[in-house]
């Protein structure tokens, strides 16, 4: 059961990352309203234990540890250490800000337990999207958007009922390589994936974003939190990044979300469960800017979005568990080395056409997907 205090209690997953970092800003501006009661990383045993010593959580876990380093006693270590303190369920918000697949037990753990989840592991609701919603409604828990665009989406809704929306536009920012054909993709670099326009991110999300791969991601995960209006959900490319998402009402209104590209303001929006907490952030210089620009996706050199509708067409199914493994597989062999940029269309196209889809019914089935078409793509790499 989660307990209530006058500070709400965060629980920071991930939190050596890029949204955990920016996460623990926040609480840090927050003038005791929001305090650090855990935070967890992958293997990065440095950044936690300076995290640790400069915000004095109560618990602090390093999942994967390297056997062979020392491990300071405060920090406890395993899988198995974060499950536990998540079971018990003693935050009033937990953070998932972990980059892919390896999100989602934690995400289910929280919800299991009663605890809010701030969503910003994308990968939970593309791949186990029926099972986190249905998780959720068991033990009364809520999933929070933390991604800019769904978070936005959510302010521009509001209090409003979801029957009066008429359409929701969702905006990308196009990436480093907008406007460019395919010819052009066959020689880009590592290093110029990596060079996002707008955003700070990781390298895995770097890459999604300069495939548009992130942006069929957001456009699953908004369907997941939001459901499909009667004019649907469309991406626009927008290259300011300013304009987050538009929502339109059956009435003929239109209210949309603006904010200077700053992870800190929806992450901010989403611990505090949408109540407006003053903090620090970037502000919105509309003139400074000169223009705010939109444009058509291109689906033929950008093929992201048409693959993501297979997942779209045939919901709580393990389709999604296959495109994002695919994805990550192929992005991981890109940075390697091992593939050039296209080939990573190609092989998540190849992974869903060669899937029978299962009811994405329980974490098994799911986990099994996952590791199947790993283990394809692997072997199509070799």
């Amino acid at each position: 059961m989660t307990m209530r205090s006058p500070s709400r209690r965060v629980a920071i997953l991930g939190s050596t990352g890029s949204i955990g970092n920016q996460a623990l800003k926040v609480i840090s501006e927050s003038k005791g309203q929001l305090v650090p009661a855990l935070i967890a990383a992958g293997s990065r045993l440095q950044s936690l234990h300076s995290q640790y010593l400069e915000h004095s959580p109560e618990d602090v876990i390093l999942v994967s540890p390297d056997p062979e380093t020392p491990i300071p006693a405060e920090i406890k270590t395993g899988s198995e250490s974060l499950l536990q303190a998540l079971a018990e369920g003693q935050y009033d918000v937990v953070l998932n800000g972990i980059t892919g697949f390896a999100g989602l037990t934690y995400s289910l753990k929280a919800l299991e337990s009663g605890c809010d989840l701030a969503l910003a592991n994308k990968e939970s609701l593309v791949t186990a999207g029926s099972l986190m919603k249905e998780t959720a409604r068991q033990n009364d828990a809520q999933i929070i958007p933390v991604d800019s665009e769904h978070n936005a989406i959510q302010q521009c809704i509001g209090d409003h009922p979801f029957q009066s929306v008429q359409r929701i536009l969702l905006t990308a920012s196009g990436g480093p390589f907008r406007g460019m054909n395919r010819q052009q993709l066959e020689q880009v670099t590592v290093d110029q994936a990596l060079a996002h326009p707008t955003w700070k991110m990781g390298p895995r999300i770097s890459v999604d974003s300069a495939t548009l791969f992130n942006k069929a991601f957001e456009l699953i995960e908004a369907v997941e939190l939001f459901g499909t209006p009667p004019g649907g959900i469309e991406v626009v490319v927008h290259p300011q990044s300013v304009m987050h998402a538009l929502v339109e009402f059956q009435d003929g209104n239109s209210i949309s979300h603006l904010s200077e590209p700053d992870m800190r303001v929806p992450i901010r929006n989403a611990l505090n469960n949408g109540k407006r907490r003053s903090g620090n952030f970037s502000p919105l210089d509309l003139v400074g800017r000169g223009e705010l620009s939109f444009e058509t996706v291109d689906h033929e050199t950008f093929p992201a979005l048409r693959l993501a509708q297979t997942v779209l067409d045939c919901p709580g199914t393990t389709y999604g568990a296959v495109l994002n493994a695919a994805d990550e597989e192929a992005v991981s062999a890109f940075l390697s080395g091992d593939v050039a940029f296209l080939q990573i269309y190609d092989l998540v196209e190849r992974a869903i056409q060669e899937h029978s889809p299962q009811e994405a019914s329980c974490l098994e089935i799911i986990l099994e997907a996952d590791l199947e078409t790993r283990k394809r793509i692997r072997s199509w790499i070799l």
